[in-house]
């Protein structure tokens, strides 16, 4: 310790008082500790830094750490520097923080509000009781500043290192220091230097106790302190680190407005992706509503007074009614808009011509010909003939998909036309049916169809349950498509209870295969599952056979 007091309370400083006067006061016993009042005696010399030291076996709450040679330079060196280059501040050395009850090694108050706590640890300290002292300072209004011993301070050679660089150990103390100071400092009393690393200045860590750094040595006289825009708000530097020091909030800066810019657009982008969610949400809404209220005299409405004479045509060849339309001329697809005519118009034409008065030898079907061969009776810009050409060759993959046609991927050199493979048009006088056909096909299952890959991203509308019902009647089309049939079989359950009735009654006999076929017949029609001509004329024939 550097100061004690005499019997009257006035400090004795041990490092520029008369040496002789205060080895008399020692010898006479007239010197005391200022916090605990107990005896201190002088001692000093050529080798050894003058101070005072308590007895060995007196308890004072200012004996926290053997007071070493490396610990009173220390402490003097800082106490010095803040002298000279701070002559306004009140400058104190072993400063009691009443508040707290914590003695500082250097104290200092700048005044604003600016006290500081430095700090010179030189004996082994745990990173928990260094996390309390530091909070009772921040509890006292004192920023704390640690500057760290010999003892802390080992380099490691190695090669293979950087430019400016070196590999230095840092123990868990240190490393706790850097995340909540950015900086570390070790002081080395015998060169009158501070070293200080830290990610200001670049700090790679390589093994759990071993860091490449980029150190800044400062000569003790030249330092400074200078507020930073950091949560340590205030380093020690010189003009050269604080350049460094510079150049790093700069470059921090840039890097964070460059953040900022790029979180802006994801928040923008973020909040566009979900006011086009609501709009296919109302999209979907309005589609749905739509194909549970078709009708055809509405379509009929929409249309030019010549796409009526062509809509009206279709539809008496066709035999269609609002009940019966089919779903595949009801699909609201993706930029559905282009195409100015309604799509239940232009898709029945397309089927019309493409698949149903296809006369071609070949049976071979090319988008781009078809587009030019139907241009003429439909609506739309001329400018976005792209898109409408576009639209209308994922219309023929969506027939594809319904086992109309067939793509044939090895034709010729660039060339991949669609050939038919059936060419019967299922009606199903069924609308819940074909709207379910519709619906799966739409715009709003994108991700079912297969046309995009990442569920993540895609907008789901239809929920699981019913996803479920719209696939049973997908399939239930595709297998009339496959079959060639123009309308499904239907056998009434009535028509099965009463022949299993017959069976249970014994009226008729049954053998295995029988009885199996008849199980699978009754779960289909309980199931409303597809019908094949097979099973029905099975059925049938079983009848005539049992009952003549």
């Amino acid at each position: 310790m550097f100061v004690a007091i005499n019997r009257n309370g006035e400090k004795q400083f041990a490092f520029h008082e008369d040496k002789i006067r205060l080895r008399s006061l020692s010898d006479a016993k007239e010197l005391y500790c200022p916090n605990c009042q107990k005896k201190v005696f002088f001692r000093g010399g050529p080798k050894r830094i003058h101070h005072f030291y308590h007895e060995t076996h007196v308890e004072c709450s200012f004996l926290g750490e053997p007071e070493t040679q490396e610990h009173l330079g220390g402490k003097l060196a800082i106490y010095n520097w803040l002298k000279e280059k701070y002559p306004n501040a009140y400058v104190a050395l072993e400063k009691r923080i009443s508040k707290t009850n914590q003695i500082a090694d250097v104290y200092a108050d700048f005044g604003n509000d600016q006290r500081f706590a430095f700090e010179v640890q030189c004996a082994e300290l745990t990173t928990e009781k260094w996390l309390e002292r530091r909070k009772l300072y921040a509890i006292a209004g004192i920023k704390d500043i640690w500057l760290f011993g010999a003892n802390y301070y080992k380099e490691i050679n190695t090669d293979d290192i950087g430019e400016d660089e070196l590999v230095i150990r840092l123990k868990y103390l240190q490393q706790t220091v850097n995340k909540k100071e950015r900086s570390v400092y070790f002081i080395d009393t015998k060169n009158n230097l501070v070293k200080h690393i830290g990610q200001f200045f670049g700090i790679t860590y390589r093994t759990e106790t071993r860091a490449s750094v980029k150190l800044q040595e400062l000569t003790i006289n030249e330092m400074k302190i200078f507020k930073v825009p950091s949560p340590c708000k205030y380093v020690l530097g010189n003009e050269t680190s604080f350049k460094k020091l510079q150049e790093y909030f700069t470059n921090r800066s840039k890097k964070a407005a460059e953040i900022w810019r790029e979180r802006k657009k994801e928040h923008a982008l973020r909040m566009q992706r979900i006011h086009q969610k609501k709009e296919q949400q109302k999209k979907f809404q309005l589609y749905k509503r739509y194909l549970n209220n078709f009708s055809i005299e509405k379509v009929y409405h929409r249309l030019s007074p010549r796409e009526q004479v062509l809509f009206k045509r279709l539809v008496k060849e066709y035999g269609l009614t609002d009940t019966n339309f089919p779903g595949i001329f009801n699909i609201q697809m993706e930029n559905y808009k282009f195409v100015h005519t309604p799509y239940p118009l232009w898709q029945l034409l397309v089927f019309h011509k493409a698949i149903k008065h296809n006369y071609s030898k070949k049976q071979l079907i090319y988008s781009k010909y078809l587009f030019q061969d139907i241009k003429d009776q439909i609506r739309y810009d001329v400018r976005d003939s792209k898109e409408v050409a576009t639209i209308i060759h994922s219309y023929l993959v969506l027939l594809e998909k319904c086992g109309f046609l067939d793509k044939k991927t090895f034709y010729r050199k660039y060339t991949h036309p669609f050939t038919i493979e059936n060419n019967v048009l299922p009606i199903v006088n069924n609308k819940d049916l074909n709207s379910n056909v519709a619906l799966y096909l739409s715009e709003f299952n994108l991700f079912e169809i297969g046309w995009v890959d990442d569920y993540y991203t895609t907008h789901v509308f239809i929920e699981r349950e019913e996803q479920q019902i719209l696939k049973k009647g997908i399939k239930h089309y595709q297998n009339l498509v496959i079959n060639r049939m123009e309308s499904p079989f239907h056998i009434e359950e009535g028509l099965i209870d009463w022949f299993c009735e017959a069976v249970l009654n014994q009226y008729i006999q049954l053998n295995k295969n029988e009885e199996d076929f008849l199980t699978q017949l009754r779960h289909l029609v309980l199931e409303g599952e597809f019908i094949s001509q097979a099973i029905h004329d099975t059925f049938f024939a079983l009848i005539e056979e049992k009952f003549n």
